[in-house]
């Protein structure tokens, strides 16, 4: 697996669309004269997702973003602005696409990322039991639900 891009997800990210860096447009083998194409990206679940990727086909920046099927992944899988995902392409198997998703956590007083947990529904508020390897042991830790906040880490208020 090649990774395509790794990205902190922005509010727009999560609310609106994927904003892909530039650099990863070729990865998505967008045929001459097209400025969208339908692919499908599996999950860490195993589950399948259809997305679209667009640009722009005027200008000179193509700005590229994921749209159609972008914002139901985000709702399904419960993804938060902050939270960090990974994109990558099979190099060996033909158009086959796989995406992570991450949270930051504090563990043992250290900020770390920690996948999603899978069976964690949209909105979520309810502690999250997750089990975890460590120095060799299996331990289990809470994990505490976040409060959305803006861009300048604010809590936002519901």
């Amino acid at each position: 697996m090649q990774i395509l891009f790794t990205k902190v997800l922005t509010n727009t990210d999560v609310e609106k669309r994927l904003a892909v860096p530039n650099n990863s447009l070729k990865h998505f083998e967008l045929e001459n004269g097209n400025c969208s194409k339908s692919f499908e990206v599996k999950d860490e679940n195993g589950s399948t997702w259809t997305f679209r990727c667009y640009v722009r086909n005027d200008g000179a920046y193509k700005k590229p973003v994921l749209s159609s099927g972008w914002r139901q992944f985000v709702l399904n899988k419960g993804v938060h602005q902050g939270d960090l995902i990974t994109l990558y392409k099979d190099v060996e198997e033909e158009a086959s696409y796989k995406i992570e998703v991450q949270r930051k956590i504090k563990l043992l007083g250290k900020e770390c990322w920690s996948s999603l947990e899978p069976d964690q529904p949209a909105g979520a508020t309810a502690q999250v039991q997750r089990k975890i390897l460590l120095f060799g042991k299996e331990c289990w830790y809470f994990l505490e639900p976040e409060q959305p906040t803006d861009a300048t880490g604010k809590v936002i208020q519901a």
